[in-house]
């Protein structure tokens, strides 16, 4: 009985102890291969040998700046929690505070955790790729478009990719491991004093600049009003606009800018425009904006002529709408009676005085105003016609009197008017549109005489006569 005792106890202790070497089994694995994909991303293969009798907690991948990475103190990149014998991998994508220094190594080895503890594989080593940027372009654009940075090594992630100009993060639309497409952010250096922006690309970590040269133009949305004449006050609306960085043209004449401010740039157009339809276009430093739509000039009117009788000479007041702007002497206006061109005295938006052309026949006459872009005409037409003597007083007298000669449409005092006492020519005093002085010179020769006026090339003969005693 004690001998049947003792080997069923020697079985159940070499079953037992024959248990404990069979749970001692360790998991195996290996780390096989490393491939880095950009500066910020890179995927690592491994192989599992053998899970182990115990049960597997989690496996995957450790990686460092240390050469000896572990699940404790470094980063790992786990791939799952039942793991079973053959390959895997994993993309991982660099997360280390303060990024990677260009020129350092990774350091990576696969893992895998049981409960009894965690397994090992070769450490393997690898350099993060360098970050580099080929090129940007363009170099100037306006706040919302689209920019491309090419270069190498970027990640395909576009979170993995960070676009700042100057301090402000800029929208990736889309990234590929050479080039980064990008939105222009709001906010950034405006193009006065010529000033211009830095483009940094952070990927992995890496920090590169892309560019300290790139140049923000203003943005010009649209324009009011759309049409008006000369001196008429036009207002650009956009962003970025600044005072010493933006001049403008319209219809290729240079303007000037009356006021700038962030969002609006106002300018008149000017006298010399030669065209209707106007492209407008605004200039910062040496690049030239164009300006949707076109500026029409209007059609001018005439409304009013003050007066519609006269000789040559006499002072004629327009009015109307639309004119070119002069000046008190020169205008940008052609006025015409008929065909002659009538010189200038005045010239304003909405008013014109003219001399009549002096030495036109009599008759009656269409008065236009060109202004170098359109022609407008008035229906009552303005009649030369003759001055008329009514009345002189006195009736008589010696040489050194003076005589003063009442009538109509003398015009203004030219100094090809002139007065004569039947032959001889006497001195005019002063001279109105309704009356004339003169002054009988000493030593004329006496006797019964016709007075005739001379104005602005039309004559008239007095019917009674002076006696010159």
């Amino acid at each position: 009985m004690n001998k049947i005792i003792s080997i069923l106890l020697f079985v159940f202790l070499f079953a037992l102890y024959s248990c404990d070497e069979e749970d001692q089994v360790y998991p195996e694995i290996e780390t096989l291969e490393i491939i880095p994909t950009s500066a910020a991303n890179f995927l690592v293969k491994g192989n599992v040998i053998a899970t182990g009798n115990s049960l597997v907690l989690e496996y995957g991948f450790a990686y460092s700046l240390s050469p000896i990475p572990d699940i404790y103190q470094g980063s790992k990149a786990v791939v799952g929690n039942s793991a079973t014998v053959g390959p895997f991998e994993k993309s991982i994508s660099l997360e280390f505070p303060g990024g990677v220094p260009i020129g350092y190594s990774i350091f990576v080895r696969a893992y895998l955790t049981n409960q009894k503890g965690t397994v090992y594989g070769e450490v393997k080593e690898f350099a993060v790729p360098p970050l580099t940027i080929a090129s940007v372009a363009p170099i100037k654009a306006k706040t919302g478009d689209q920019i491309t940075i090419t270069g190498e090594n970027f990640s395909i992630n576009p979170d993995e990719n960070v676009v700042k100009f100057n301090d402000i993060i800029a929208e990736i639309l889309t990234t590929t491991a050479t080039s980064l497409v990008v939105k222009v952010p709001a906010g950034i250096l405006p193009p006065f004093y010529n000033a211009t922006n830095n483009i940094f690309v952070i990927t992995g970590g890496q920090t590169i600049t892309a560019t300290e040269n790139f140049r923000l133009l203003p943005t010009v949305t649209d324009f009011s009003p759309k049409t008006g004449t000369f001196g008429t006050a036009i207002t650009l609306s956009g962003s970025d606009f600044y005072p010493f960085a933006t001049s403008i043209r319209i219809g290729g004449i240079e303007a000037s800018a009356t006021q700038v401010t962030d969002v609006s740039v106002t300018f008149t157009v000017p006298p010399t425009v030669t065209s209707a339809n106007l492209a407008i276009q605004l200039i910062s430093e040496s690049d030239v904006i164009n300006v949707p739509g076109v500026f029409t000039i209007a059609v001018p009117t005439i409304t009013s002529i003050t007066p519609l009788i006269g000789l040559g000479g006499t002072l004629v007041t327009i009015t109307g709408t639309g004119f070119n702007v002069g000046d008190y002497i020169y205008s940008y206006n052609t006025v015409k009676f008929g065909t002659v061109t009538a010189e200038a005295f005045n010239s304003g938006l909405n008013e014109i005085m003219v001399f009549a052309p002096i030495g036109l026949p009599l008759g009656n006459y269409t008065i236009s105003v060109f202004t170098g872009i359109h022609t407008a005409t008035y229906g009552p037409q303005f009649t030369i016609t003759k001055p008329t003597i009514s009345s002189f007083s006195p009736t008589s007298g010696v040489p050194g009197t003076y005589v003063t000669i009442t009538g109509t449409n003398f015009g203004l005092f030219d100094e090809q008017n002139s007065v004569l006492f039947g032959t001889a020519l006497v001195d005019i005093y002063s001279w109105n549109e309704t009356s004339i002085t003169v002054y009988i010179p000493i030593g004329t020769n006496s006797g019964s005489v016709k007075i005739t006026v001379n104005a602005s090339g039309q004559s008239v003969t007095s019917t009674g006569n002076y006696n010159i005693l």
